[in-house]
């Protein structure tokens, strides 16, 4: 019950935060609203702001924010070419 009231109240502070922290994979997928497996494929094209330290992906607060702002997150519609 202890990790479960932890885990709420650590999903609040990042939202809430304006100071920028390092944030595991679960935590960066809840903050960008995507799904995991979404946020793991991201990284392996590395389309998403990342750093790996001891073989941990670690994602940077405002970084992910900021790409998510500049619509970095959004894939590029390329139009049919025109004849």
């Amino acid at each position: 019950m202890e990790t479960s009231v932890r885990n709420v109240i650590g999903e609040c502070d990042i939202k809430a935060s304006g100071t920028d922290m390092l944030l595991n994979a679960r935590q960066a997928a809840k903050l960008i609203n995507y799904r995991r497996p979404t946020l793991y494929g991201l990284v392996r094209e590395d389309k998403i702001p990342f750093s790996k330290t001891a073989g941990k992906l670690l994602f940077s607060r405002n970084k992910l924010l900021e790409w998510v702002a500049n619509g970095k997150h959004s894939p590029t519609a390329k139009s049919p070419p025109q004849e």
